[in-house]
């Protein structure tokens, strides 16, 4: 399958990231799935991994141009990149966490060993595994009602949460067959990523990571167009990106400090760059994220 004529989402049917500046999404599957009848089209995320969890109810997956059953429960990890599609019954009970790629790094810094596990695609059933499948329930209840609240100390009981998640995974789920063997094309797209992690602060030219990689920057950007539809250099922005959308919503630093803390010389060209490609200033961003925490009810409300 020619994955540039995959549609490519942010989350399914949307094309800008989730609204909130949360680091994570997390919603039930019938809430979005009910929309569109229960059947999620083909597509794919470029810088987005996916975590499922499903409890009950009947379930298809689609890999690439492979359909077969997903049975319930288990739990499955889509990669970014991964070509898939869904099709649930509308009895489907079931969780759906969705997180950007350079997340994995941080939340597994101190067992970098499971981070390769996590590049292909997972899943494990948990049928004839009552241990696990009591604790997958409770570790995506707990995460479901903190997501809902504004409690103190929240992205930090989030972020918990998910490396426990995380970890249990890349533990236990075996990776698909046909995933193995994934095409050069897509390995050069996964270490880029992994250097765009490394350098994305620097300002590097397209022609230092193709370097790197032993290839012209022509090459590095036909890769980043087949697989991802993108050229090298968005792909690099859309990192700077997302940083940036996490130093405005959740650190003290002004907007100034947090342009320099990304390598923008230029104040002006940080908020023009911002401002493109959020579709908001880096101010409006910030204070449309205190109100969005302001606005969600507490506990004690």
């Amino acid at each position: 399958m020619d994955d540039a004529r995959v549609p490519t989402y942010k989350l399914f049917g949307e094309e800008e990231i989730w609204p909130s500046s949360d680091l994570v999404h997390y919603e039930t599957i019938a809430a979005r799935s009910s929309i569109y009848e229960w059947k999620i089209a083909p597509h794919r995320h470029d810088n987005l991994l996916q975590i499922l969890m499903l409890e009950a109810g009947d379930a298809w997956i689609t890999l690439e141009t492979v359909t077969e059953p997903l049975a319930s429960p288990c739990i499955a990890l889509i990669p970014p990149r991964a070509i898939h599609g869904f099709s649930f019954s509308p009895n489907l009970v079931g969780h759906i966490v969705t997180l950007p790629q350079f997340l994995i790094a941080e939340l597994l810094h101190l067992a970098p060993e499971l981070r390769e596990s996590l590049k292909l695609t997972r899943r494990h059933a948990l049928a004839g595994d009552a241990a696990g499948l009591a604790l997958i329930k409770s570790l995506f209840a707990r995460f479901s009602a903190e997501y809902a609240e504004a409690k103190p100390g929240r992205a930090c009981i989030l972020m918990a949460l998910l490396m426990e998640i995380l970890v249990w995974l890349a533990r236990a789920g075996e990776p698909q067959a046909r995933e193995v063997g994934r095409d050069r094309f897509r390995q050069r797209i996964d270490r880029f990523q992994e250097m765009i992690e490394k350098h994305f602060r620097e300002w590097r030219p397209v022609s230092f990571y193709a370097s790197q990689l032993g290839v012209s920057s022509a090459q590095l950007n036909a890769t980043c167009r087949r697989k991802t539809s993108r050229s090298a250099q968005a792909l690099i922005h859309d990192r700077l990106l997302l940083e940036a959308r996490r130093l405005i919503a959740y650190s003290d630093l002004d907007i100034t400090r947090i342009g320099y803390e990304l390598g923008f010389k230029d104040q002006a060209y940080f908020s023009r760059f911002f401002t493109r490609t959020q579709g908001m200033t880096p101010s409006a961003f910030r204070a449309f994220h205190g109100q969005a925490a302001a606005e969600t009810p507490s506990a004690s409300d």
